[in-house]
């Protein structure tokens, strides 16, 4: 699945692990169906990730994603949760049931 199609889905959850190797989103599309975005280095290496404004609330929606592209090894998200760029080389998307 292309990164494209979580455009316009609502954010229910971000994660890094403490090592910032694997970041994870979940998103609910519109349909309902559930997605998980996972990005990290195939050589294990960390994530350099940089953060714009970010505005969480104690919800159980982070919010609309209101952009989001994969180019040159450059994930950007853009949303009601503010923006982030995170450098990985693979980006996988796939469906939960």
């Amino acid at each position: 699945m292309d990164v494209q199609a979580l455009e316009s889905s609502d954010v229910l959850s971000f994660t890094l692990d403490q090592a910032h190797r694997c970041f994870e989103m979940v998103v609910s599309l519109k349909d309902g169906c559930r997605c998980k975005l996972t990005a990290w280095n195939i050589d294990g290496a960390e994530l350099p990730i940089s953060l714009g404004a970010l505005h969480f609330q104690n919800s159980r929606v982070l919010g609309e994603l209101e952009g989001i592209s994969f180019v040159e090894n450059v994930l950007s998200l853009e949303g009601d949760f503010g923006d982030m760029s995170i450098e990985a080389d693979t980006v996988l998307v796939e469906k939960l049931i």
